[in-house]
């Protein structure tokens, strides 16, 4: 059991099987829970349970495939008395359409599989490669998830930003703010942080980019916020 960086919640992970990284810490901060908010691919719930603590208005639903990782989540929620506003669901996000009423959502995040099978990457596992699901999956689920106009917060890899804009696209689905995460400052961005809209407005707001470490290895200081702010 840890503790969810910068609040005061915890939460039951096994580590021998997939942990939380930086990646879910940063879309959670990237990302605004409306009234009702949906995050895919939730895991053991570290994105969810990090919104639930800074929109405390909002009703929030993480899902996955993984039966083992909702476990872990629905205790998370249980410890926390979270009950009446969070909820676990075990759930294939390609049969959406089986769970849900279409429009049912106000926003939406997703930290999901970065390897493309096509790339010829030995993963083999379905947490990291495209094994399961891919985009044109993700993007067809948000868009029968969301209500018109609402937002999606993703984070994903640099290389992956053309295959995101086309299959989003392909679902009436477009980019409204990039935000590129660079290692250090004099480094290539290695994730991105993604806005995306229900709508069919076209154009896109680039971000300042978000430096992690300082020369030292240490945490830049909005690193350190966004890791400590919520609290």
């Amino acid at each position: 059991m840890d503790q969810v960086s910068g609040t005061n919640f915890y939460i039951y992970q096994d580590k021998d099987d997939f942990s939380f990284g930086i990646d879910a810490v940063l879309l959670s901060d990237f990302a605004k829970a409306k009234k009702n908010h949906i995050d895919l691919c939730t895991g053991n719930g570290i994105v969810a349970l990090r919104l639930a603590y800074l929109y405390k208005d909002a009703s929030i639903v993480g899902a996955d495939i993984d039966h083992k990782a909702i476990e872990l989540f629905n205790k998370s929620i249980s410890m926390n008395k979270l009950d009446e506003r969070v909820t676990a669901m075990e759930m294939d996000i390609r049969e959406v359409e089986k769970h849900f009423k279409k429009n049912a959502f106000d926003s939406l995040s997703v930290n999901p599989p970065y390897l493309n099978p096509k790339d010829n990457i030995a993963s083999g596992d379905y947490k990291r490669q495209e094994l399961l699901l891919n985009l044109d999956v993700i993007a067809r689920a948000a868009s029968y998830l969301l209500k018109p106009y609402s937002k999606i917060y993703m984070i994903h890899r640099p290389a992956r930003l053309v295959d995101i804009i086309l299959n989003f696209k392909n679902h009436g689905i477009n980019l409204r703010r990039l935000r590129a995460v660079k290692p250090f400052a004099e480094k290539k961005a290695n994730m991105i942080l993604l806005e995306l809209e229900k709508s069919e407005k076209l154009g896109f707001d680039y971000m300042n980019e978000l430096v992690v470490y300082k020369a030292d290895g240490t945490y830049t200081e909005e690193v350190k916020e966004i890791y400590n702010g919520a609290q």
